[in-house]
């Protein structure tokens, strides 16, 4: 398979699990203010500033905006073309992807990608601060359909493994930085606030509590599949150990890694005893870790660390992938720090950050 191929196909099904994301996380929020509404004060922008820490696009927002509110983020993550992550980029870019070598993907992937593309630019900012649900919902069931022709009309040969890492990469990154963000970070804060307050009580800061680790799960569309495996009341700790390390559910962050893994060493032959390159020795690292891990280790190192300390991974795992099977170059006369290399962007000779060297190729 040519390289140039392989890397629209990544960056197409990157792009396409981040749009869905980015839809999930603004879904829920809206969905959480409703359920906190009768109990706390739902105007702090603390509950806003969480989505942008999420796409790691702080700087960026407040160069644009002056406040954190519902008509601001959702216009920065869904409509604005000067954010790279934006729903509308994302879509762009997969379309562009796909475009690119619309002679080796089916048909119907195409039309489904094309379809959604031409929908969002029918869409008003109005459409979706009026009915945010059958927004938000028309992105997701737009992915999983787009996910579910891919499995069933593209051939399952190195493209289709190439579609599996990047999916199972970007769903890694997203759920590690919303657990760290969302509720390492911003529920502190509204706590403090909540105690602060005159009129707080336990059994309010107990209800907030309960219902942000719920919109968590939500996020994750875990609600359901959660309950079945502990039946007891919401708890962070069960909740933690059931997103990152359960190796059943398809959006846990083990099952993701385990899923990136078979992906990339169906590619290369890779087993466990015997890797080919960098990108199979750092993710069957991880695989192997993350087997091993127990909730009380994640806690002992301090849950914000080991969750950075694994999106730092996944973005070296990532610049092994673009240098190993996209970067045009000649191994032998690679620098001896390729390892720490970020890969080539095309753009003028320059280096950039690996994952958003796709979105400056298509500048």
């Amino acid at each position: 398979m040519l390289s140039r191929v392989a890397e629209s196909l990544f960056w197409m099904s990157r792009y396409f699990e981040r749009a869905e994301n980015t839809a999930r996380f603004l879904d829920v929020n809206f969905n959480l203010l409703l359920d906190l509404n009768n109990i706390t004060h739902t105007e702090n922008p603390n509950y806003w500033i969480a989505l942008i820490l999420v796409t790691s696009d702080r700087e960026r927002f407040n160069d644009l905006y002056k406040e954190y509110n519902a008509h601001t983020v959702t216009d920065y993550l869904v409509f604005n073309k000067n954010n790279p992550n934006s729903i509308t980029s994302c879509i762009g870019l997969a379309r562009e992807n796909a475009r690119s070598i619309i002679e080796s993907i089916s048909s119907e992937m195409w039309e489904q990608v094309n379809n959604l593309y031409h929908y969002l630019q029918s869409v008003t900012p109005q459409f979706v601060h009026n009915d945010p649900y059958s927004f938000y919902k028309e992105i997701k069931n737009s992915s999983h359909l787009f996910q579910g022709i891919t499995d069933n009309t593209f051939s399952h040969n190195e493209g289709w493994d190439f579609i599996q890492i990047a999916k199972y990469l970007e769903r890694t990154d997203n759920i590690a930085r919303l657990i760290d963000v969302k509720y390492h970070m911003l529920l502190p804060e509204l706590h403090s606030s909540l105690e602060e307050s005159e009129d707080s009580t336990d059994i309010v800061a107990g209800s907030v509590d309960i219902i942000q680790w719920m919109a968590v799960l939500k996020s994750c569309s875990a609600l359901e599949a959660f309950r079945k495996v502990y039946l007891s009341k919401i708890d962070p700790d069960n909740i933690l150990r059931f997103l990152i390390l359960d190796r059943s559910f398809p959006r846990s962050i083990n099952f993701s890694v385990c899923a990136a893994e078979d992906a990339l060493w169906r590619i290369s032959g890779s087993s466990r005893h015997r890797y080919v390159n960098n990108a199979d020795r750092l993710i069957g690292k991880m695989e192997a870790e993350l087997s091993y891990t127990s909730i009380e280790d994640i806690y002992s190192k301090g849950l914000h660390l080991y969750l950075a300390d694994l999106e730092q991974r996944l973005v070296k795992i990532g610049e092994q992938v673009h240098l190993t099977y996209f970067a045009y170059h000649t191994p032998e006369i690679e620098p001896q720090d390729v390892e720490e290399a970020l890969p080539f962007t095309g753009v003028a000779g320059g280096r950039a950050n690996w994952s958003q060297a796709q979105q400056q190729q298509q500048q």
